[in-house]
């Protein structure tokens, strides 16, 4: 089949990644991209794939730029057009209905929005959207199990509703010795001190202030350790994030070590990982890479943390400093014993049976021939 996949975007995020993913692992079908806006970050790797990728840097006045789109997917003459994220879904799925595409799935990657936190303009597409998924998608595939309860509370078409969970490569994501031993001596610290981690670029949602306020608890009782941050914009030009650090007294214990994308190789290095975030979340990708490479976690309740989880980490509610300290605290306390071998073992394993790529290829497989046969 020809998969015409339509994203808001190439830039560094979850559906980005997924995408990338189907492309790269997938060899059953045809797969062309077009990015509504310009090239970002899976622009070149898509490219490096053999895939052909189309970017429109579309503004939402521009009129012809949509004619552009039409003309395009005229072209390409999709058996399947797959869009992604909420403008695609909107402009995507609208362009295809427009030239007689019926063959349409929607996919859904955010969680709850809400007023304040959210754009007033995307939450009012969320509620256009919810009326036109009785009209332009013959399937919604929706990452996250908690969302899909609450977009169908929404209003979204519940029986169109379908949960596929994001995959991944277990031999690429494992634990590996050589890398761990690579990335503690780069960073220069003692051996046996123990290193926690977050991997998030500099967001409210993410709540980077919540993580801090949890580490200073900590250091408060004199529990040695060294937390490493990675992401965008996670750098000493972050003058925001780095007088924060130096208010509660956390510059000896804190490494900002901006933008990585070996995540094997930042996982491999840490002991613990710590997801501290606030909202908006839907399906956390860095919790179940993480577990992959036999790192048990310490997550907030958001989005499908604690189902990623399950039993082998922590969980504790979002915006609670006190909570997540003690957690932290819990894990570092297990840290080299018996039971924490289990416990990384119990984390690998949970994604090996959960959540290993052809899995995931393999429902989206069966979701595009049942849409392909009937319709």
């Amino acid at each position: 089949m020809r998969i015409v996949h339509i994203i808001t975007s190439l830039g560094d995020g979850g559906a980005e990644n997924t995408l990338y993913k189907i492309c790269k692992y997938d060899n059953k079908n045809k797969h062309y991209v077009i990015s509504l806006k310009g090239p970002g970050k899976y622009f070149s790797l898509l490219n490096k794939l053999g895939i052909k990728v189309y970017c429109l840097n579309l503004k939402f006045y521009s009129i012809y730029k949509f004619f552009s789109l039409l003309n395009l997917l005229q072209y390409l003459k999709p058996d399947i057009v797959q869009t992604w994220l909420v403008h695609a879904d909107l402009i995507g799925g609208i362009a295809a209905r427009l030239l007689g595409i019926k063959k349409i799935i929607w996919n859904v990657r955010y969680s709850n929005l809400k007023i304040g936190k959210a754009k007033l303009i995307t939450i009012f597409f969320v509620k256009l959207l919810s009326i036109l998924s009785f009209l332009i998608p013959k399937l919604i595939i929706i990452v996250s199990k908690k969302a899909k309860n609450i977009y169908a509370k929404k209003g979204y078409d519940s029986k169109k509703l379908k949960f596929i969970p994001n995959g991944y490569d277990l031999s690429i994501l494992k634990s590996n010795k050589i890398h761990r031993k690579i990335f503690r001596k780069k960073i220069k610290i003692k051996k046996r001190l123990p290193i926690i981690g977050n991997v998030a670029r500099y967001d409210p949602k993410k709540d980077h202030s919540t993580l801090l306020n949890a580490l200073s608890i900590i250091r408060s009782k004199n529990i040695d350790f060294l937390c490493c941050l990675f992401g965008s914009s996670i750098n000493r030009n972050n003058i925001k994030l780095v007088s924060e650090i130096k208010k509660l007294d956390l510059s000896k214990h804190i490494k900002l070590l901006g933008q990585n994308d070996n995540i094997s190789k930042v996982m491999n290095g840490l002991d613990v990982y710590i997801q501290s975030s606030s909202y908006g979340e839907g399906f956390p990708n860095v919790v179940a890479e993480s577990m992959a490479c036999g790192i048990p976690c310490v997550v907030t309740d958001v989005g499908d943390a604690s189902f990623i989880i399950n039993k082998t980490g922590w969980l504790v509610p979002p915006n609670n400093s006190i909570k997540l300290a003690k957690a932290i605290e819990e894990a570092l306390y297990e840290l080299r014993t018996e039971k924490w071998k289990k416990r990384s073992n119990k984390a690998r394993l949970r994604i090996q049976k959960k959540f290993d790529i052809g899995k995931m290829l393999k429902s989206y497989n069966k979701s595009w021939y049942q849409v392909y046969k009937n319709s």
